[in-house]
């Protein structure tokens, strides 16, 4: 594993979140200027920002606009054509089912900090993003709602019945702005709805063989021989502690294994450990200590009762939970709450 080697996001997808910021008032170069970057190299069609870079822009945005539907507005803005050459070969798509396969392979051109899995049961497409590298919550909630609300507004446009209901699952909780969602009608938007963080849109009725206006297969190959060798930019991330650490943290009411994490990305557990403990420790160590974390932090902010934050944690049932939080900090979970100190 190359730990020097970061997944590269093109910056033309922050251009599009420029046309956010003006129309709020706003402008995209206080936005890069302020993340430390130059506005003129920002610009130049090549350009690319790493995972950590995009944290830093997204942070920068939410605090400069104060607003909580950053995502939404900007993916609204994204179109088909603002892939550059995949968006060329997603528009010459001669199905939508073709488009899902073909974004699917490379997605990595489009977001490489997530990854895209595409199934078809029959007449059903079960599409799935999940993260691929550590990034801070505020970009987490957000990207995934980019994603949410980019895909409804380009595929509406192939649909041979846009108004065909389909379903969206997000892991993140209700936003603010839930109310804006109805503007992605007829899709049926489901919030808490994974115990790890990802985003699967479920469609029974759309028709995924229709041919599209601008059906061209030639052009199709064309463009996916020249998005081949694109993809060699874009590299798997080094740190892989900090992303399962991410991916426990934001778990709810599970607690994922390692064979379940490792699928996610597309290798075998024995892999993932290895490069776990080539970096820091072992998976079962790193999951204890964040679920110990979680629990600590979970019994002093609030009231929640001691059994929800159990299953919340994913504890089969209180016992248990008291049994761990007790080997880990030498008292119990409620004697901690009432201020009983560590041994």
């Amino acid at each position: 594993m190359n730990q020097a080697a970061r997944p590269l996001v093109p910056a033309r997808y922050f251009l599009l979140l420029g046309d956010v910021l003006a129309a709020a008032g706003f402008s995209l170069d206080e936005l890069v200027s302020a993340a430390g970057f130059d506005p003129c190299q920002f610009r130049k069609p090549d350009f690319t920002v790493t995972a950590e870079q995009v944290d830093n822009l997204i942070v920068h945005a939410l605090k400069m606009t104060g607003r909580s539907d950053l995502g939404f507005d900007w993916g609204r803005r994204l179109k088909l054509s603002s892939h550059d050459l995949l968006g060329y070969a997603m528009l010459s798509c001669t199905t939508i089912d073709q488009l899902f396969r073909l974004t699917a392979r490379y997605y990595g051109l489009i977001a490489p900090i997530f990854r895209m899995e595409y199934q078809r049961i029959g007449g059903r497409a079960v599409i799935i993003y999940r993260p691929a590298v550590p990034m801070r919550s505020e970009t987490l909630h957000l990207v995934l709602e980019v994603i949410a609300v980019s895909t409804h507004f380009q595929c509406s446009p192939l649909l041979t019945n846009t108004q065909s209901p389909y379903d969206i699952y997000m892991s993140m909780e209700e936003p603010p702005h839930v109310h804006r969602y109805r503007e992605i009608s007829p899709a049926r938007v489901h919030f808490a709805a994974s115990s790890l963080p990802e985003l699967r849109i479920v469609a029974d009725t759309w028709s995924l063989d229709a041919p599209l206006p601008m059906a061209d297969e030639h052009a199709v190959k064309m463009a996916e021989e020249r998005c081949k060798p694109l993809l060699q930019r874009y590299r798997e991330q080094g740190n892989w502690t900090d992303w399962v650490v991410m991916m426990l943290n934001e778990a709810e009411d599970s607690q994922p294994t390692l064979n379940e994490l490792a699928g996610i990305i597309g290798m075998s557990g024995r892999t993932l450990e290895r490069y776990l403990t080539q970096e820091s420790r072992g998976f079962r160590s790193i999951a204890i200590h964040v679920r110990n974390e979680r629990a600590l932090r979970l019994l002093r902010e609030g009231d929640m009762p001691i059994s929800q934050i159990a299953y919340r944690l994913g504890f089969t049932d209180l016992a248990n939970f008291t049994r761990a939080f007790r080997r880990e900090n030498g008292v119990s979970p409620s004697d901690f709450r009432r201020g009983g100190s560590f041994r």
